[in-house]
């Protein structure tokens, strides 16, 4: 596979009559920080549960790397499932135990400073949050799934959270998928953006390349029908259009202000666009 450390083909996963998956093929590489977006229902949790060993698919496989043995594939998930009764201790060892883990990396959770005598059940939910991805990171991750949990987090722990997941990046060449809808914290860290709709992906691109094709116009005026655009919502200031794909010669033909966008924003838009297709159809 290259430098692929995981790959998916022909992936299939059908709840009763609805289809949550349908024939998904993807590739990620060693190191690589993706993150999947997507409206509520578009399969984004189910596919990651997939690559979690979680949900078996109907169809297709999942194929990681040689070097990459299952103890090496964290996930946490909004769920946080944990045995609430035991101590942090003894949570520790269980899950060292479980992974068959022998020689564990204990530098976050030395950092988190918890008493290990005290219960899974005192923790605040942050606190638990980050409990839970010490114990990931004890297992050195090639791969690390997080979905959707950063929000239950408070601003200080999520700093926290994101800094311990940057610097497994860097240090193991964890390749981190996350599903996550407070883009504002998470903007400079993907390099990858997936979107996803009724279980298939809809756009595959690089951050860099995904912020140079899509701009903002705010106008009183409807754009020409040239101009291409995914979303278009009324503001205070008048409408704002996202413009995709953008064209350099766009700034030559018209007299827009063609405004440059964060990766969260972009996101946001491109998200909007899919409910109001719904709304629509």
């Amino acid at each position: 596979m290259n430098e692929n450390v995981l790959e998916v083909r022909n992936l299939k996963v059908r709840f009763g009559k609805k289809v949550a998956l349908g024939d998904i093929d993807v590739q990620f590489r060693k190191g690589e920080s993706v993150v999947i977006a997507g409206s509520n229902g578009a399969g984004k949790s189910t596919l990651l549960r997939c690559l979690a060993g979680v949900i078996h698919p109907d169809k297709g496989q999942i194929l990681y790397a040689k070097d990459v043995p299952r103890e090496k594939i964290a996930f946490i998930s909004d769920g946080l499932s944990l045995f609430e009764n035991m101590t942090l201790k003894q949570g520790l060892d269980f899950h060292l135990r479980t992974f068959h883990i022998h020689d564990p990396d204990e530098s976050f959770f030395q950092q988190l400073k918890f008493s290990l005598n005290q219960k899974i059940k005192s923790l605040s939910v942050g606190e638990r949050t980050l409990y839970h991805l010490s114990l990931l990171l004890s297992q050195k991750p090639a791969v690390l799934l997080i979905d959707e949990i950063i929000h239950a987090v408070d601003p200080y722990l999520r700093e926290k959270f994101l800094e311990a997941v940057i610097e497994a990046i860097d240090k193991y060449g964890t390749t981190m998928i996350t599903i996550n809808h407070t883009f504002s914290e998470i903007q400079n860290i993907p390099e990858r953006v997936l979107m996803m709709e009724g279980g298939r992906f809809i756009l595959d691109e690089k951050s860099e390349s995904l912020k140079a094709k899509i701009k903002k116009v705010v106008t009183d005026v409807e754009l020409p029908a040239e101009i291409p655009f995914v979303f278009k919502k009324e503001s205070v200031v008048g409408k704002e259009y996202f413009v995709y794909p953008f064209q350099d010669d766009f700034r030559r033909k018209y007299p827009y202000d063609f405004q440059s966008l964060e990766l969260g924003e972009i996101i946001k838009a491109l998200i909007g666009g899919e409910y109001a297709k719904k709304r629509m159809s």
